[in-house]
């Protein structure tokens, strides 16, 4: 029988002792190291995922009140527009009332005056019939 190979079990000694050196002072702080950031990347996604639906009911919630803003502005501008008007018209209204009393009052003066014309006028003509049948006769006429 030949004698064991001595270098065959130092070498298996050396194999295991680096082994369980690797496996304790490497593999396991590795493994313990990426199962913490594992965790904290859960965390990380667990936090952001709450964050989120905030923002989005947060977002949901702003725009309903925008929306509703928009509303009232709309109602109140139309509310607005239909006194501005109503008001429009009142005064359209007076202002056509006061042209209407103004051409009225104008028309009468008119035909006062057309009437004193007219008058004036006959008066005249008969003045200068008077006067021209005087001069067509040669002398004065009794009225």
């Amino acid at each position: 029988m030949t004698p064991p190979n001595w270098s065959l079990i130092l070498i298996m000694i050396c194999f295991w002792v680096s082994f369980w050196l690797v496996q304790r002072f490497l593999i396991r702080p590795l493994t313990r190291v990426m199962a913490e950031r594992e965790g904290r990347i859960a965390g990380a996604e667990h936090e952001w995922a709450g964050k989120h639906e905030a923002y989005l009911s947060a977002t949901a919630r702003l725009e309903a009140e925008l929306e509703e803003a928009a509303r009232q502005a709309a109602r109140l501008r139309a509310e607005r527009r239909q006194q501005a008007q109503g008001e429009r018209q009142k005064l359209l209204d007076a202002a056509r009332a006061d042209a209407d009393q103004r051409l009225d009052d104008a028309l009468r003066g008119i035909d006062r005056d057309a009437a004193a014309a007219r008058e004036d006028l006959r008066t005249r003509v008969i003045a200068l019939g008077h006067s021209f049948a005087e001069r067509l006769v040669g002398r004065e006429l009794a009225s």
